[in-house]
């Protein structure tokens, strides 16, 4: 009897919570570090959104938000810098969550925004759930930059939540 009490209440509750996306927000970051040398270097800049804010710009609960997916990652960097620069890796990592990566690029054009390859299946809920989000742009150079060297982007997302009736 209980089995079927179960299963005649499920379609109300689940009737009761729609699944609903938006494609509209975007993270910014802005990543630095200087003595960079020849070969491989990492900037590195703190996470500046967090899980409370995005839930207020979708319009929900944080509660709600159940995946934060990347569908899109660009970086941007002096010409002089990028003309110096061959790859590019951008990842993520925060006090409890292990580095993960968001998006590649190699070669890296001589000029223009860098478009990231972007991961598929990459989830930054648990990064803005956490403290301490980081933004690591691993980087490799053809010559020696001494100079303080910065990169700045945005990260599109795909935030996935439970909108309640």
């Amino acid at each position: 009897m209980r089995k079927y009490l179960i299963w005649a209440v499920l379609p109300l509750f689940l009737a009761c919570q729609n699944t609903s996306v938006n494609e509209e927000q975007t993270i910014s970051f802005l990543v630095s570090g200087d003595m960079l040398f020849e070969g491989p270097n990492t900037l590195q800049g703190e996470g500046s959104l967090d899980l409370v804010t995005l839930a207020e710009n979708v319009g929900c609960n944080m509660e709600d938000i159940k995946s934060v997916k990347v569908s899109a990652a660009k970086a941007g960097m002096e010409s002089t810098q990028q003309s110096i620069t061959e790859s590019v890796l951008l990842q993520v990592v925060s006090n409890q969550n292990d580095l993960s990566t968001i998006g590649t690029l190699n070669p890296v054009p001589a000029e223009g925004p860098l478009n990231l390859n972007t991961a598929q299946d990459i989830d930054l809920l648990p990064y803005l759930k956490d403290e301490g989000m980081t933004w690591v742009l691993d980087l490799n150079l053809k010559e020696d930059h001494m100079d303080a060297m910065m990169a700045k982007g945005q990260v599109s997302l795909i935030v996935e939540y439970a909108e309640s009736k």
